[in-house]
């Protein structure tokens, strides 16, 4: 992905709608629930469910107070790399170790496994479903996007990429894929071609939320429209050790190493 002269600018007008949308708040703990162990891997669904993915294979679901709903139980012994729960009757699970995808059904007590060799992808960095059923992979040397089909075992969509070794997340949502590395959030349309980038520095994690792209990074949550790639609003985050942050319908979730902690902001006078 070469070079974009408009990323500067971008970067500048990010800048310019960060000091108009930031909020002042303090911060409210409204509950806390511990795990017995640290998550790698987390998602919220559309109902506020919680999914955490452990280094031992292990899946957990807690419901939008924190409280332990179930554990899902799967074959898969390695580390979670990635959780898709935007269809939360099919959840998604990505395990980058051994390069494989697991896709449970709420309806079936066997979650179906894909190999990502049987679709001819040698070495998957990054894996997330598409909204049509396909599979968005990123496959490394040389660095490819692919959108492959899990009936026929084809590829359907392949593109030329340049986005380096640091890819943390990737999810896709409407006709937007988007990437996320150390440098920020990179915006493909459904056909895998690039369109934008936003710089983004100390970037922790995104979801969607309310149809817009909530950004975390260790001090600060950013709400972005998708279509223009505005900030909607800025929020001071409270100093946590957390690995990742979601925006929920009443206040804010922020994982810990082996808690789930809830806020509430509360804007100052």
């Amino acid at each position: 992905m070469e070079k974009r002269p408009h990323l500067k600018l971008l970067k500048a007008s990010l800048l310019f709608f960060l000091a108009l949308n930031t909020s002042a708040q303090e911060w409210d703990l409204t509950a806390s629930k511990n795990i017995n162990q640290q998550p790698v891997s987390q998602a919220v669904d559309f109902q506020g469910n919680i999914y955490l993915g452990f280094a031992d294979g292990r899946l957990s679901k807690y419901g939008p107070d924190g409280e332990f709903l179930q554990n899902f139980s799967l074959s898969n012994n390695s580390a979670i790399s990635l959780i898709d729960a935007q269809n939360n009757l099919k959840p998604f699970l990505f395990y980058f170790d051994n390069q494989t995808i697991t896709i449970l059904d709420r309806f079936s007590t066997i979650p179906k496994i894909y190999h990502l060799a049987n679709f001819g992808v040698e070495f998957g960095m990054m894996a997330c479903p598409a909204p049509d059923g396909d599979i968005w992979v990123i496959e490394n040397n040389p660095q490819r996007l692919n959108k492959v089909n899990l009936l026929r075992k084809s590829t359907v969509i392949e593109a030329q990429i340049s986005l380096g070794n640091t890819i943390r997340m990737m999810q896709a949502y409407q006709n937007f894929l988007f990437v996320a590395d150390e440098k920020g959030i990179h915006f493909f349309d459904q056909f895998g071609g690039f369109v934008r980038s936003i710089e983004i520095e100390d970037l922790l994690n995104f979801h969607i939320k309310d149809g817009n792209l909530v950004v975390f990074t260790r001090k600060e949550m950013l709400s972005f429209s998708l279509s223009k790639s505005t900030v909607q609003n800025k929020i001071n985050l409270p100093e946590l050790p957390f690995q990742a942050a979601f925006k929920m319908e009443e206040g804010y979730l922020f994982v810990e190493n082996k808690r789930l902690s809830f806020f509430k902001a509360v804007l100052k006078n």
